[in-house]
C-alpha cells in the first residue's frame, strides 16, 4: 500500500488524505497506509462499491497476495484487456482497494471483509497467521517459497505461491490420488471434518489431509474443529468456476418530461420546505415540543405540530431532523426549542438559509422518514440511509435535461446496481428505502415527476457528485428559485398584509407581534384584529410608534384608514381596566387604623397600596402578613372569603402505633 500512495499523483494522494486524515493539510504516507489497510476502512469503502465494483472486488479477494490480471480476467470471463474490466479496476485504485503492479493486481484486505463468496473457503493467509514457525516453515519449503525465520516474510511468501493459479496447479498434480480426491471433493465443499483424518494430523503418520496441510492447500491447526481447503486452492480446482460480472446497469429508457412542469414543482416545494421549517422553529419558540421519556418526539407531538403549521407527519419528521443536524434546536429540560443559532439564521436572506438545510440534508446521518422510531431519535440505518441519499441524488443528476426515470421501481433497480450491499439483493426488500429517500427528494425540491430539478443540478454539482469541480452554482440556483427577503408589505383596507415573497426577519417579527398568519408559501398573508393589535399594546408599544412602525414597513409608506382607525380605537380603551397583583387584603371598619400601617418601617415589605379607604393590599401572602402584623404588635384576626374570622388551630401531631396490640391500649 505504501509503494502504491508514493505512486499517486500528488492531487490523487491530497483527495484520500482529506478522506482519511481531516486533521491537517499534510499528507502522513505511512499513517495513510494503515489506515487504508484497516479492517474497518476496508469495511466502509466495500459498502458503497456498485455491483460490477462489488463482483470484482469479492473474485481479488480470493487471493489475498494478489492476482494475475489474466488470472481474474479468466474468472470473470471477459478478456485480460476488457474495456468494462479496466474501468472499474481503475474505480478500485480510486478507492484504494486494488492497483496494478506489473501483471499483478495487489490490494487492500479485503480478503478479511468478503470472506466466503461462491462457497469458497477463506482465504490461506487467515489461518497461516496462527501456525507455529516450523509449521509455516515446512508449507514454504513444500510450495517453493522462500524459508527463513521471519514470520512475515514466510507469510507473504507462501501466500505469493498460493495466489500463483500454475503454481497451486502443479502442486495439486504432485499430490497422491488420494489426497487429488480429497481437494476435488473440498473444492465444492471446503470444510472438512472426519475425526480418524483429524485426529491422524496430530501423529507423523502420512496421510491425504496431512499431505495438503504441510503443502499449504488445506488449513488446519489443533485448535479447529474442522479443516479447510483455502480459496487460493479452491478458485483453481473447481471446475470451469466463473464468477459474475455484470458491467451494464440494468436497461431503464428515460422518458420524456416536460421541463417546465419539474422547474415549477420543484421551485414549489423549495419555498413550502422553508416556509414550514420556520413555521415549524415559531411554533417550538412559542412552546417548547416535549420529549418522550426515552427520547425522540412521539406521534401525539407530530400531530399537534402537523396541525398548527400544516403539513403531514412525515414533513414534521423532516423538518425536525433538518433543524437538528443544522443546529437550529436543542434541547433543555427534555423540551425541543429554538437555539441561539436561530436568531442569526433568522438574519440571513432566504436562499442563504435553505442553503444551510440542503447541504445538511445531503450529508446527515438519519433516515427522519423512518416511521419505526420516534422523529430525532437515531436508528442503526441513519448511515447507510445517508450513502444511498447521496447515491439517489447522483442517480438523478446523470439524467439528461428533460427527461425522468420511468417509475420508482426502475429507480429502486438503479439503486440496488449502484449500492447492493446497502439496499439488499431482493428489490422488495430494497423498495421501502427507496420509496423514503424519493420522498424526501421532492420535499426538498431536489427531485419531481422522477427526474432532476435544477436544484438537484446545483448541489451535485457544489457537493462534487458528479466530478466536477466545485462551484458557486447551489448559491446562484437558489437566489433563482427563491425570492429575496421582502423588507415591504402590502397593507390592505381589509385589515390584510401581503407579502409577495418571504419577509425578512424584522418585517416578520413586527407582523407576528401585530397580527395573526393566515397563510405560507409563496406569498405570505397576515390579519389584524383587536386581539392581535392588543399584542402590541400588551408587549409595550404605543398607538404613535406602532403606526410609524406600520408606516415603515408598508409598500409606499401608507396604512389604510380602516387599520389606523382600529389602532387608534384600541389604544384609547387599552388599560381603561387594568389587573393587579395582590397576595392577600387587609380590610378594617377603622381607616384611621389602615392609613397608619403602611408609615411603619417594619411594614415596609408588605408594600401596602390603599384600594379603598376600608381595604389595603399587601405583596406577601395571608400567613406573612398576619406574622408581621403581630410583630409590629398589632392583633390582626384572619378572614375567610365570606368575611367570618379563620381562627388559628392549634395542630397536635401524634405518632402512628407500629403494632396492632397498641392500637387497642
Amino acid at each position: 500500500m505504501l509503494d502504491f500512495l508514493s505512486g499517486l499523483a500528488a492531487p490523487r494522494l491530497a483527495e484520500l488524505a482529506a478522506a482519511h486524515l481531516p486533521d491537517g493539510p499534510r499528507v502522513d504516507r505511512k499513517r495513510l497506509a494503515a489506515l487504508l489497510m484497516a479492517p474497518a476502512t476496508v469495511t466502509g469503502t466495500v459498502a458503497v462499491l456498485s455491483l460490477p465494483e462489488l463482483q470484482v472486488a469479492e473474485a481479488l479477494s480470493l487471493r489475498a497476495a494478489g492476482t494475475r490480471r489474466t488470472d481474474l480476467a479468466q474468472l470473470l470471463g471477459v478478456a485480460a484487456d476488457d474495456a468494462d474490466l479496466s474501468l472499474v479496476l481503475d474505480r478500485l485504485e480510486w478507492h484504494a482497494l486494488a492497483w496494478p503492479d506489473g501483471e499483478w493486481i495487489r490490494t487492500a484486505p479485503i480478503h478479511e471483509v468478503l470472506v466466503g463468496g461462491y462457497g469458497f473457503g477463506p482465504s490461506a493467509r487467515l489461518e497461516l497467521a496462527h501456525l507455529p514457525l516450523d509449521q509455516l516453515q515446512r508449507i514454504a519449503y513444500n510450495l517453493g517459497a522462500p524459508v527463513g525465520r521471519d514470520r512475515a516474510a514466510l507469510l507473504d511468501g507462501i501466500c505469493a505461491a498460493l495466489a500463483d493459479a500454475a503454481t497451486v496447479r502443479a502442486t495439486f498434480a504432485a499430490a497422491p490420488e488420494a489426497t487429488k480426491d480429497l481437494l476435488l471433493s473440498l473444492a465444492d465443499e471446503p470444510f472438512y471434518f472426519d475425526p480418524q483424518q483429524m485426529g491422524a494430523l496430530r501423529t507423523s503418520r502420512p496421510t491425504p489431509l496431512r499431505w495438503a496441510v504441510e503443502h499449504g492447500l488445506v488449513m488446519w491447526s489443533p485448535a479447529n474443529m474442522a479443516a479447510v481447503l483455502c480459496s487460493e486452492a479452491g478458485v483453481v480446482l473447481r471446475e470451469e468456476f466463473q464468477a459474475d460480472f455484470d458491467p451494464a446497469p440494468p436497461l431503464q429508457v428515460p422518458v420524456e418530461v416536460g421541463a417546465e412542469m419539474v422547474r415549477r414543482d420543484g421551485a414549489a416545494a423549495v419555498r413550502t420546505a422553508l416556509a414550514q421549517v420556520t413555521a415549524l422553529l415559531e411554533t417550538c419558540g412559542r412552546a417548547p415540543v416535549p420529549m418522550l421519556k426515552d427520547g425522540g418526539v412521539g406521534t401525539r407531538e407530530l400531530r399537534r405540530l402537523s396541525k398548527a403549521i400544516g403539513g403531514d407527519e412525515l414533513e414534521i419528521r423532516l423538518w425536525l431532523t433538518l433543524a437538528g443536524v443544522s443546529g437550529l434546536i436543542g434541547i433543555t429540560d427534555n423540551r425541543i426549542a429554538p437555539s441561539a443559532y436561530y436568531d442569526d439564521w433568522l438574519k440571513l436572506d432566504p436562499p442563504a438559509q435553505y442553503g444551510e438545510l440542503v447541504t445538511a440534508w445531503l450529508v446527515m446521518d438519519a433516515a427522519p422518514l423512518d416511521t419505526g422510531a420516534p422523529a430525532l431519535l437515531r436508528t442503526e440505518r441513519d448511515e447507510g440511509v445517508s450513502v444511498l441519499r447521496r447515491s439517489l441524488v447522483s442517480l438523478l443528476n446523470g439524467l439528461p435535461d428533460g427527461y425522468a426515470l420511468p417509475s420508482l421501481d426502475g429507480i429502486n433497480a438503479l439503486q440496488m446496481y449502484m449500492r447492493p450491499l446497502l439496499t439488499g439483493p431482493e428489490p422488495q426488500e430494497a423498495y421501502p428505502t427507496t420509496a423514503m429517500l424519493w420522498r424526501e427528494l421532492e420535499l426538498m425540491g431536489v427531485g419531481a415527476l422522477f427526474a432532476p430539478t435544477g436544484l438537484c443540478r446545483a448541489l451535485a454539482a457544489e457537493a462534487g457528485l458528479d466530478g466536477t469541480p466545485q462551484r458557486p452554482a447551489l448559491r446562484a440556483e437558489l437566489k433563482r428559485l427563491i425570492p429575496a427577503a421582502q423588507h415591504t408589505v402590502l397593507l390592505q383596507s381589509d385589515l390584510t398584509a401581503v407579502a409577495t415573497g418571504a419577509p425578512a426577519a424584522p418585517l416578520a417579527a413586527l407582523l407576528d407581534l401585530t397580527a395573526d398568519r393566515e397563510s405560507r408559501g409563496g406569498g405570505h398573508t397576515w390579519r389584524f384584529s383587536e386581539a392581535s393589535v392588543r399584542r402590541a399594546f400588551d408587549s409595550g408599544s404605543s398607538a404613535e410608534e406602532l403606526l410609524a412602525a406600520l408606516r415603515e414597513a408598508a409598500t409606499g409608506g401608507r396604512v389604510p384608514q380602516p387599520l389606523e382607525y382600529l389602532v387608534m380605537d384600541l389604544a384609547r380603551r387599552h388599560g381603561a381596566l387594568r389587573v393587579r397583583p395582590v397576595a392577600c387584603v387587609l380590610r378594617s371598619d377603622d381607616p384611621a387604623l389602615l392609613a397608619e400601617l403602611p408609615r411603619v418601617k417594619s411594614l415596609a415589605r408588605l408594600g401596602l397600596t390603599e384600594l379603598a379607604p376600608t381595604v389595603y393590599a399587601s405583596v406577601l401572602p395571608v400567613a406573612e402578613t398576619l406574622v408581621a402584623l403581630r410583630a409590629a404588635g398589632y392583633a390582626p384576626a384572619g378572614e375567610h372569603a365570606d368575611g367570618t374570622i379563620a381562627f388559628d388551630r392549634v395542630t397536635k401531631h401524634r405518632v402512628r402505633p407500629s403494632h396492632p396490640d397498641q392500637d387497642r391500649t
